[in-house]
Parts: C-alpha cells; structure tokens; sequence
C-alpha cells in the first residue's frame, strides 16, 4: 500500500485544529470588497463627488457622514464656486467657517445637491470578491502573507460546503488521516 503524503497528514492535522466559526463543513475563502456604481437607493453602500476631467474623489460619504468635511473638500477643490453658492443662498460670507457652517446645515443628502462643474456624485454599492478557496485557514492566511500586495485588503472568510457531497467526502478523509486531539478543560 502507498504511504500517505506528509502534507496530507499535516492538513488533516490543521483541520481538526482550526476554529470552523461555528460553520458546518467550512471552506476558507480569501476575499476583498469592491465597489460597483450603482443607482441611488438601490443597494448603496455609500457616495462620492468625483472631479468628471480625471476621477479623482474629492469626497466620500459613509454612514455617520459629516458634510462638514464636504464643504471643506468643496473649499479645497473649487472656492468660487463656494462664493457663488454662497451668493445665491443669500448667505453673508465673511470667511471660510461661514459657508462650511451654512452648507453643513442645508445639505440634503437624499436630496438634489448643486455641484460645480465638472464634478459628479456616485452612487456605490459594496460587493465582496472571492479570490481563492482553500482547505485550511493556514492555506488561506499564506496566500494572503504571499499575495496581499496585488490586492486591496484581504481578509478570510468562512463558507460551508453543504450540499458539495465530494467536496464534504473528500474533507472528511484527510479528517480521517489523523484523530482529533481530545482537550481536559
């Protein structure tokens, strides 16, 4: 009969040792999250006001989102266009802290917001890109000490294989190769 390669030995020794999460039949995925534009409303995870001419962000929205750091952006990236709103909201500029104190206050952000020109407001939605599948956590965490340069931040994460008969049958031999360690605790 053959012997058993060593690192089956060693993956069926990983496997009983890892933490599952408390998931049935785990695979260990390593992923990343992206963002896809999307429509306003539909699945957005957040916002951002983009300069058209190169794409640049000039702001990006998030849950607890202060719109005083958009009128500073807006400060930063078009001023006159700062005055001219300004103007036309009838609002006495003395200094930068007045504009940002008026417009943080009559910003809408589920309403129409007057940009300058040139500047565009994107709706994002979060999706999550699955880049490799793997047996062991091990695995999973060395590919990402390996690769994580090519990617933006990659995390692992758990999915169960139920439902994936020999995917479930081939784990559950390598399982087979070495027995549990029993803890006294």
């Amino acid at each position: 009969m053959n012997q058993i390669p060593a690192f089956l030995i060693e993956m069926s020794k990983q496997m009983h040792e890892q933490d599952n999460r408390c998931t049935a039949e785990p695979i260990w995925q390593v992923r990343y999250k992206r963002y896809l534009v999307t429509e306003q409303g539909y699945d957005e995870h957040h916002w951002e006001i983009i300069r058209e001419d190169d794409g640049d962000p000039v702001y990006r929205s998030h849950i607890d989102s202060d719109y005083k750091k958009l009128a500073e952006a807006l400060i930063d990236s078009d001023k006159d266009w700062c005055i001219e709103w300004c103007d036309d909201s009838e609002i006495v500029l003395g200094d930068e802290d007045d504009f940002i104190a008026s417009f943080s206050m009559q910003y809408n952000p589920d309403g129409w917001i007057d940009l300058p020109d040139g500047y565009k407001r994107l709706y994002l939605q979060e999706v999550e890109e699955v880049i490799k599948a793997c047996l062991t956590e091990a695995d999973a965490r060395a590919f990402i000490a390996r690769k994580q340069h090519d990617y933006p931040k990659l995390y692992t994460y758990v999915e169960s294989m139920v439902y994936c008969p020999q995917m479930i049958e081939l784990r559950n031999w390598i399982l087979s190769l070495t027995k549990a360690e029993v803890s006294n605790g």
